[in-house]
């Protein structure tokens, strides 16, 4: 009996630790970061760990550039779906607003401390790689 209480507990302690180590892992991209393209905010990236595991939010306004100025013509929202974090890079996915053709994918790598770089990897090939700051 005794063995096997060890065993639970080496088991609870293991997940605990675990757990904080992701925590501590989520803890870098929790918060609120902009992008701009031609001098628009074209992207917002929520994050945060109130349920536990990383999950958010992702606006996307659409850059025109007709009439001259650019403008945002267009802005979606999104919640991420299937957040996972592998080293210094979180992919997720997001429906698209017609709902008919399958999930973007999205990958956002750190570069420095409150920077990062999103791409849409199936968007097609000329979806710009975009910078992203973290607000303090």
């Amino acid at each position: 009996m005794k063995m096997r209480m060890g065993g639970v507990v080496c088991v609870m302690m293991l997940a605990a630790s675990l757990t904080a180590a992701q925590s501590d892992q989520d803890a870098g991209w929790v918060g609120i970061w902009r992008a701009e393209f031609g001098g628009q905010p074209s992207a917002v990236l929520t994050l945060a760990t109130d349920n536990g595991p990383l999950e958010g939010t992702l606006v996307l306004n659409g850059i025109s550039r007709d009439g001259g100025q650019p403008h945002i013509a267009v802005r979606e929202t999104h919640v991420l779906m299937h957040p996972r974090l592998e080293g210094r890079t979180l992919s997720f996915q997001v429906k698209r607003m017609d709902d008919s053709s399958p999930l973007m994918k999205f990958a956002v790598d750190l570069t420095a401390q409150g920077k990062a770089r999103i791409h849409c990897l199936n968007c097609g090939n000329e979806t710009p790689v975009v910078e992203l700051v973290k607000e303090d």
